[in-house]
């Protein structure tokens, strides 16, 4: 055992179910529960250290063994809560067999190094169990006197407030509200001026939180309302009420890692969009132009300073999108990691040869059937590992879902070349889902 250890914890449901305010109906509830568990096991790409990962039940051990002969590294233990709740960390806690199992996961580490999604309340009590085992722990967030940051910058809010800190951070014009009344007067107010709002919740996942309001054939907004009533991210004020900024189908974004140091590390990426939805992204050298590159670094810069100024910690990301006038608008603030992690860590093995990442996180499947990891989808990837092709399977968890996806995470010489290669693989696994010939073209392996 050495003498660190990562422990890899990605507590992403517990980190987007940890409004207080927000009354969740089940039925959101079980989304958020699905949606965020779906996305846990990219987690296994975060961290090459020795390490131990803390997976959510329902883990593919095929999935988890294949990925790490693509690595070309060793399968690292496995500690899984049994799921009472979907929280990762707070079922930890409850669960003595599981928490056992991480001491002698850990057992003969001095140290333990906290990898995890994001700050939440229960992250902390895990770091006391561990500290009181002997355990010196490194915590990835802020510390608990300072979560209070984590929470406000994670906030929607602090985005309009940054805009009063930060030089050149530049949000929509908007209007705050405060109640129904007030929200009916501002949406109304931009969209009969010929506009459209956008209406943000001070908090949202996977696509909730945000509603585009516009005129509609008969001059009504009845759809806009109608989304708001049912999505309770918006049962809670305050709200923001901003102007649509039209804008190109890509957003540039920067993921930042806020510590102690005066020049902070930063990850710049492309971000694919589907409306107001993130669908995928690409990384590394080349994939933005020069000069948006150099604001985002400088706005970056600027972020890290006042975030440290709070007693922040952590990575976060800065969303932007770009108008068609060429001014850059940050779009909101994740105080947390992103989904660009596991293609920022994967990027970072193969910088010399393969600098690009690209990934996709929900690519569709075809299925008249049952998918099957052994027969549909290890082929296609062990023909492209036989070719010298880093591409990987990230999210197999929605094999199995209601709407059956495929993540694919792939490092390239280009952002083309990588999205080209997810695109052929994608295709490769629907066709062997199918029942067709799943060979992948030579495109699909070449730079």
């Amino acid at each position: 055992m050495p003498d660190t250890i990562d422990l890899v914890i990605p507590n992403i449901v517990e980190f987007n179910l940890k409004r207080e305010l927000l009354d969740f109906d089940p039925g959101v509830e079980h989304d958020l529960v699905e949606h965020g568990t779906g996305f846990t096991d990219q987690c296994v790409f975060w961290s090459a250290a020795p390490r131990v990962l803390v997976l959510p039940a329902g883990y593919s051990q095929e999935w988890l063994t294949h990925v790490h002969t693509g690595l070309g590294g060793p399968v690292p233990p496995v500690v899984s809560p049994v799921p009472r709740t979907g929280r990762l960390v707070h079922d930890l806690l409850g669960d003595d067999r599981a928490l056992a199992a991480l001491s002698a996961a850990t057992s003969g580490a001095r140290e333990v190094r906290f990898v995890s999604f994001g700050a939440s309340p229960d992250l902390y009590s895990l770091a006391s169990v561990l500290r009181s085992q002997g355990r010196d722990v490194r915590l990835d967030v802020a510390e608990p006197e300072h979560y209070w940051s984590c929470e406000y910058l994670e906030s929607k809010l602090s985005c309009v407030d940054l805009a009063s800190h930060v030089p050149g951070f530049r949000v929509p014009r908007g209007i705050s509200v405060t109640s129904w009344e007030q929200l009916k007067g501002a949406v109304t107010a931009i969209v009969d001026g010929g506009g459209r709002a956008v209406v943000k919740s001070m908090y949202g996942v996977g696509g909730y939180g945000s509603a585009v309001a516009q005129s509609e054939a008969d001059g009504t907004v009845r759809r806009f309302w109608q989304t708001l009533r049912r999505e309770p991210f918006f049962g809670t004020f305050p709200l923001t009420v901003q102007d649509y900024i039209e804008h190109g189908t890509d957003c540039p974004a920067v993921d930042v890692l806020v510590d102690d140091g005066a020049e902070p590390r930063m990850e710049h990426s492309m971000l694919g969009v589907d409306g107001l939805r993130y669908r995928s992204l690409a990384l590394g050298p080349g994939v933005l132009d020069a000069d948006l590159e150099g604001r985002l670094s400088a706005l970056g810069r600027a972020v890290h300073s006042f975030a440290q100024s709070l007693g922040y910690r952590g990575w976060m990301t800065i969303d932007c999108l770009r108008a068609l006038d060429g001014e850059l608008y940050v779009t909101e603030i994740n105080a947390r990691r992103s989904g660009a992690m596991h293609a920022v860590a994967l990027a970072e093995r193969w910088a010399d040869e393969l600098p690009i990442a690209y990934t996709h996180d929900a690519l569709p499947l075809r299925l008249t059937g049952k998918a099957s990891y052994t027969a549909h989808i290890r082929p296609v990837f062990d023909e492209l590992w036989a070719r010298g092709v880093r591409a990987y399977p990230s999210t197999v968890r929605a094999l199995t879902g209601h709407r059956p996806s495929l993540g694919i995470v792939v490092c390239a010489k280009s952002a083309e070349d990588g999205e080209r290669i997810a695109e052929e693989a994608h295709k490769a696994v629907n066709a062997a889902v199918a029942g067709s010939d799943a060979a992948l073209p030579k495109a699909a392996v070449t730079g």
